[in-house]
């Protein structure tokens, strides 16, 4: 049976069955999806896996952070396989098979273990004052920095205390990432803000120190052949000859200066181009390219745009400019799937959805200005005010005051000045008026009776729906922890109504952590 392995960002890791039998196995940020991951950089709904005759497949829903199969974004329908990694947000997910061995067998998940001598990558210093040193990765995770903790101790000022960190994964090879040290982590020039894949030969720099990630199975060293004997042998008639031709080259400068004070005659000398042309005309040609990157970028088209970034890098691939460029572009295409959502959100009618999408839309971005441009900001809005103020004119038909006026009170958030509110007070007050002449069919009010008066008064027990509506002030005054107070107690109380369990039971998962400290 299949299953897929999922890892986030701390390394943890759980396993979620596939069932054969389901249709869809959908993955999101969003309650209700067969895996729910709760990162902020996950989609609502992300992405979905199913299974057709022809095999296992992958495709976005509405990713709008984008989907990558081993490290290649993906766009549509993409088959997977058994050991494909499915990266989404800071998430790794794996296609396993339980019935055939993983990689790291029986051990544990989230532990570290020690690794078969011969199954052990290394680094090589290639600079600083003590290139030629190699440090063996031993476990399948270990931390690398100055600090005597660490398990790769490099002691030089520009690595942090704690630098990066590399670890195995379940396809058995290796990645490296940063721990937010103060100069940065870089593989082959370029700096990495995420996990990076290793690959034998790769050139890994912390700060200033620069090593070579040699895989299991590599024998090369700083020194490889220096110190072979008969190579040296065999190298000395070649530097004798060498050091002969050097003696006849001085000898006739020697004789060519001479000559020439003695004939003062102009004399044109021509040169071949140096290598100071060249990197003027790369230096050209990669202007060009970021310049014509940004324009495509300007006119909305990305595909272009990734293009023309992509032979800069290849042209000077560790110049900070392309890094600058690349993320800008990176900003961009998140903007338009923010933008594409939002789109397809209020064509269906999901006006909160299309709300959601709207704010994750990057000011000065050609998104940003397409919103503008075509009003979509306040087409959202209104017809989010216009669902609020239908479900809150039901609500007064259905003698629900409360949720009439949390519809109310979320109008208001939106627009103070909306004349939607006015209508909803309105028809609270016809509602509330009926009530108190008892209506059509109620029957005349009766007096207390004297006895009754003369009691004092019981203290009043709380009332769980007025409770629901001082939670509700409180979350639109921004005291969220006042909130959640209050929608623990009504809990505990059993909430009135859906609209008010709905409300509590979001803001409690959403703020446990932050606000149980202060209980």
């Amino acid at each position: 049976m299949l299953r897929i392995l999922i890892e986030d960002s701390e390394g943890k890791s759980k396993l979620a069955p596939i069932n054969p039998e389901a249709n869809d196995i959908t993955i999101g940020r969003k309650e209700g999806n067969f895996i729910r991951l709760k990162e902020r950089n996950v989609s609502r709904n992300h992405a979905r896996i199913f299974s057709t005759p022809e095999g296992l497949f992958i495709e976005p829903v509405a990713a709008r952070y984008g989907l990558k199969l081993n490290s290649t974004k993906i766009e549509g329908k993409t088959p997977i396989a058994l050991g494909d990694e499915i990266r989404i947000g800071d998430y790794r997910l794996y296609i396993q098979d339980e019935n055939k061995p993983d990689v790291r067998k029986e051990e544990n998940l989230d532990s570290v273990v020690d690794i078969d001598p011969t199954l052990q990558p290394r680094l090589v210093v290639i600079s600083s004052n003590f290139a030629g040193r190699e440090y063996h990765i031993m476990r399948s995770k270990v931390t690398i920095g100055r600090n005597p903790n660490s398990d790769i101790q490099i002691q030089h000022q520009s690595v942090s205390g704690q630098h990066a960190e590399i670890r195995r994964t379940p396809r058995g090879d290796y990645e490296i990432r940063d721990l937010n040290s103060s100069n940065g982590t870089k593989v082959n020039g370029v700096q990495i803000s995420e996990p990076f894949r290793l690959g034998s030969g790769d050139a890994v720099t912390l700060g200033h120190v620069t090593m070579r990630y040699c895989g299991p199975g590599d024998f090369w060293t700083l020194n490889f052949g220096i110190n072979d004997e008969p190579a040296k042998n065999a190298m000395m008639p070649i530097i004798v000859a060498g050091a002969a031709v050097l003696v006849i080259l001085l000898l006739a400068i020697v004789i060519i200066f001479k000559i020439s004070n003695n004939n003062p005659t102009p004399q044109v000398i021509t040169q071949p181009a140096t290598s100071q042309d060249d990197s003027a005309s790369k230096e050209d040609e990669f202007l060009k390219n970021l310049k014509e990157c940004t324009n495509s970028m300007k006119e909305g088209s990305f595909d272009m745009a990734q293009i023309y970034c992509d032979k800069a890098e290849k042209i000077i691939p560790s110049d900070p400019r392309w890094q600058k460029m690349s993320d800008q572009l990176h900003q961009e295409l998140m903007a338009k799937n923010a933008y594409e959502d939002a789109r397809t959100s209020l064509s269906a009618h999901r006006c909160r959805d299309a709300m959601d999408a709207i704010e994750n839309i990057t000011p000065d971005t050609w998104a940003y200005r397409e919103m503008m441009d075509k009003n979509l900001k306040s087409e959202a809005h209104d017809c989010q005010e216009n669902k609020l103020l239908t479900r809150a004119l039901e609500s007064i038909k259905n003698e629900n005051i409360l949720d009439a006026e949390l519809a109310r009170e979320e109008i208001r958030t939106m627009r103070s000045d909306s004349p939607n509110i006015e209508k909803i007070d309105e028809a609270i007050r016809k509602a509330k008026s009926s009530k108190a002449t008892g209506g059509t069919s109620g029957s005349p009010k009766t007096r207390p009776s004297q006895v009754e008066a003369a009691q004092p008064p019981k203290p009043a027990a709380p009332d769980p729906t007025e409770m629901c509506a001082n939670a509700t002030k409180a979350k639109m005054a921004k005291d969220y922890c006042g909130a959640y107070k209050l929608y623990k107690k009504i809990k505990n109380m059993g909430y009135p109504n859906d609209t008010c369990k709905r409300a509590g039971e979001s803001l409690i998962e959403q703020y446990a952590g932050k606000c149980a400290k202060q209980e």
